[in-house]
């Protein structure tokens, strides 16, 4: 009963801090940004899906775009260290020193690997400051040197706090930090819109709705689906050859099913981070095309889709390193059945990965491809103002926390 009742006060305590800290985080969001013209900010927001500006989408998406404040200090957001944390794993990837540091020193080696990825995090805010700036310069009152420099170190600062906040969520609160301020993101954006206050009721808008909720069940099964490889330990394997050798009749029913153990991987191991990566990075290419004057909607959605599924393959294989996994089923003396240990499961291993991954980030883009064909085909109200791959984040994150909670309750 004591342990119960700890137990719900521990999971209390992560929901309170969590909560305080996003009201902290909004809060900031607040303050406006020093010498900036918010006011022909938000008419040039109000003009966003006309325009397709595609620098403020990020930030709108990122710093959470919505209130009387538009520009503030946290307007970066978690972009910076989103931006670091694919430059550090991809030379993770590429470089050896780096990648024995993941694989071989444990806690230490990740530990350093993070201290390598806030300070990456610390150079590309000063960058993405500057260029961000250099963007908004006909909303800033004085542009001179001495004003830009505390107008970078205001959202350097403000997008290392963020930072700091998201550690506290990872290590004291519920759920990955980085989703969870996204989240929040997400859904004050999508309460400044209204976009659930649905005044004419019509067979239209329930279709509309069931469109809607559809698109969240495919969510759903994109977040939860996995592979499941069968295996056996040495012990079992021992078990059944004795069986076979003396007398199969010997054999108690349902002593050992192969089925009912094994090796879960998830289609979409990355979670909702494809998504956010594809979501971050898509916007920065469309403006360099726009800079070049290259526009095209089926060059971008066909390369929007390319990152997704590019990124989905390239994160499992990273955080799912079949080399390793084989390497620890060795240590555990357990075989995948019907294949050899060795060079045999780690081609074994690979080849799920690959297929899982690449189904998985396909399936992702089949949600996204669905939502538009639905656009086109009924032209509704209420979808129009969805953004698809907010509402996978969304839907993502949610079903995340729901399923830490309910291993903090049982815990």
């Amino acid at each position: 009963m004591l342990e119960t009742l700890n137990r719900k006060n521990s999971l209390k305590k992560k929901i309170t801090l969590t909560l305080f800290i996003l009201f902290i985080y909004r809060f900031g969001n607040t303050i406006p940004l020093s010498g900036i013209d918010q006011e022909a900010l938000r008419k040039t927001l109000g003009q966003l899906d006309n325009r397709n500006s595609s620098i403020l989408q990020v930030i709108n998406m990122y710093s959470g775009g919505g209130g009387s404040t538009l520009l503030s200090p946290f307007s970066l957001g978690i972009i910076p260290y989103i931006n670091a944390s694919i430059l550090i794993d991809l030379l993770t990837a590429l470089v050896p020193s780096l990648e024995k540091l993941q694989n071989e020193e444990g806690e230490m080696g990740r530990k350093k690997l993070n201290f390598y990825k806030k300070i990456v995090s610390i150079i590309l805010a000063i960058f993405q400051s500057f260029f961000l700036l250099s963007y908004l310069k006909p909303y800033i009152y004085n542009t001179n040197f001495f004003n830009q420099i505390i107008l970078i170190s205001e959202l350097v600062t403000g997008s290392l706090l963020i930072l700091w906040l998201t550690n506290v969520i990872d290590t004291k609160g519920i759920g990955n930090g980085t989703s969870v301020i996204i989240f929040a993101n997400i859904v004050v954006t999508a309460l400044s819109k209204n976009l659930f206050l649905l005044k004419n009721f019509t067979s239209k808008t329930f279709l509309e709705l069931f469109v809607f909720q559809f698109l969240i069940f495919l969510i759903c099964i994109s977040q939860s689906s996995r592979l499941n490889i069968p295996i056996i330990s040495a012990r079992q394997l021992a078990y059944l050859e004795n069986i076979k050798n003396n007398d199969v009749k010997q054999q108690p029913p349902n002593f050992f099913t192969s089925t009912n153990t094994g090796l879960t991987l998830k289609f979409n191991q990355a979670g909702i981070f494809p998504i956010i990566i594809a979501s971050n990075l898509l916007p920065l290419i469309s403006y360099g095309f726009e800079s070049i004057n290259i526009q095209s909607k089926i060059l971008n959605n066909v390369l929007y889709y390319f990152l997704i599924i590019g990124f989905n393959y390239f994160y499992t294989l990273v955080f799912w390193d079949p080399q390793k996994i084989s390497e620890q089923l060795r240590k555990a003396s357990v075989v995948i059945i019907n294949v050899t240990p060795g060079k045999e499961t780690i081609s074994c291993l690979e080849n799920c990965v690959r297929i899982t991954s690449i189904i998985g980030g396909i399936f992702l883009c089949f949600i996204l491809i669905f939502y538009e064909l639905m656009k086109n085909l009924l032209n509704p109200s209420f979808l129009n103002q969805i953004n698809i791959s907010s509402l996978i984040i969304l839907v993502g994150v949610a079903y995340e926390i729901q399923k830490t909670l309910r291993f903090l309750s049982k815990k």
